[in-house]
Order: C-alpha cells, then structure tokens, then sequence
C-alpha cells in the first residue's frame, strides 16, 4: 500500500468513531470493542493509492477523514470515478466477499485517514458475532437499493435529471458553504460528471454550460459550485419551477 503510518488512534477512540457510523451504530459495546481491537490506522496522503484494480483484496477499509475515490482504468488508459466516499462508509471489501482480487481502485482525495480491517479478520467477525453480521447484511441491503435506484435513473431518467442528482450527491457528500454556494470539495472535470451520471462529454458540456449561464451553478474546469442548490433539487424532481433550467 503507498500510504504513511500514522499514530494508531487508541482503542476508545477507534470504538467511539465506529459507533457514529452507519454501518456499525447499531453493534453493542462488546461488539464495537472487538471490532476495533483488529483495526489498524493508515494515514494517506493526497492523491496516493490505497490500493490498486488487480491487487490482491486482503484487507477491507473504512473511512475514518477524508475523502477516497474508487477508481477504474479503461482500455485506453483513463481513469474513470466509480463512486466517492465519505467518512463512516466501508470499501474495498471484495475480499470480505471471498474474491481473490480489487475489482477497481481507490485513491485519497485529500489527506485521509483509514481503518483497516484484514479479510480473514472480517470473515472471522461475520461468523462470530451475529450483531456484526446483521449490521453487514445491512449495509449490503443499503448499497444494493442505491445500486437498484442508480440503475433505475440510468435507465428511465432523462440526462437534466441525472447530473442534477449526481450533483446533489456529490454536494451532500464532499460540499462546503462559501460566499458563492456549495462548493463540490473535489476537483472533478465535466468528463468525471459525465461518467458519474451515465451520458457523454457532450451533453454533460451543454447542460453544464446551459446551468452556468442560467445562475444555477457555476461550472469551472474541474470545479462546480451550487449556487442555487434549490434549483437542481427542482430538476432532480421534476418540479414545475426548473422545468426549463436546462435551456
């Protein structure tokens, strides 16, 4: 792993973080406990890898500060954002689901700090604790409705109202309040939004420019800010106000 080792946080602080996450708030103390005792702490530093598609998937991963993109490489050598994550949530945990290898790659976005959690370790708590199962089962329910909503939109949703949701996400996720709006706290090129929301570089383009020039965001080079967040919620909706937002 490319990534500096950072002091380990104690084990009442690895217990207090987990139980402000999702996926384990639920767990008991003794439950908590158990899990953080086999975590370790990495710190990573801007723009390392985590790990890599093809490396072998011994170890999963939650996010303790930062931000982590998943990452996947295409036949021509570009690399395209699968998903951004945020704090609390888990990845890399193709190994937790017995496969051999990364099926994409995760890179730190910013300065971050991760929890890891061996597989084998993972495995061993799935089959010893039913609480952590429960939670893990979970989780998956959770990520496979997201998966179901995602496919959902791709299939049925016209473009305005995909990137206005990609947006809206990615505001939720990664966004600061500055004097112009909600600025998306990642650098992200209209390609990168394009892929996010399932269409191409063209129409990304257009809608983004349309957008810019109607006040709602404004769309730099590889960097978005909302200016009036209200007005995509009314496009992601379909609301009456917004209809012809796009141009």
């Amino acid at each position: 792993m490319s990534a500096e080792r950072a002091a380990r946080w104690d084990l009442e602080e690895r217990c207090a973080f987990l139980a402000t996450t999702r996926l384990f708030e639920r767990l008991s103390p003794g439950a908590l406990h158990g899990l953080a005792a086999r975590l370790s702490t990495v710190r990573v530093a801007r723009g390392r890898s985590i790990f890599a598609a093809g490396d072998p998937a011994v170890a999963l991963y939650v996010l303790a500060t930062g931000r982590v993109k998943i990452v996947q490489e295409t036949e021509d050598g570009r690399e395209v954002i699968l998903r951004v994550i945020g704090p609390g949530e888990l990845f890399g945990a193709a190994g937790g689901w017995g496969e051999p290898v990364y099926p994409a790659g995760a890179v730190a976005l910013e300065t971050t700090t991760v929890l890891r959690l061996r597989a084998a370790g993972f495995t061993a708590l799935v089959a010893s604790s039913p609480e952590f199962a429960m939670a893990v089962v979970r989780e998956l329910g959770d990520r496979l409705r997201e998966a179901e909503a995602r496919i959902r939109e791709l299939q049925t949703e016209r473009v305005e109202r995909r990137i206005a949701r990609t947006l809206l996400r990615l505001a939720n996720k990664t966004g600061t309040k500055t004097a112009e709006g909600i600025e998306l706290g990642l650098p992200l090129s209209r390609q990168d939004l394009a892929e996010l929301a399932g269409t191409t570089l063209s129409t990304a383009s257009r809608i983004l420019s349309a957008w810019d020039e109607r006040g709602l965001i404004v769309a730099g080079r590889e960097r978005v800010v909302l200016r009036r967040p209200h007005g995509l919620v009314a496009i992601a909706d379909e609301l009456p106000l917004d209809r012809g937002a796009t141009g």
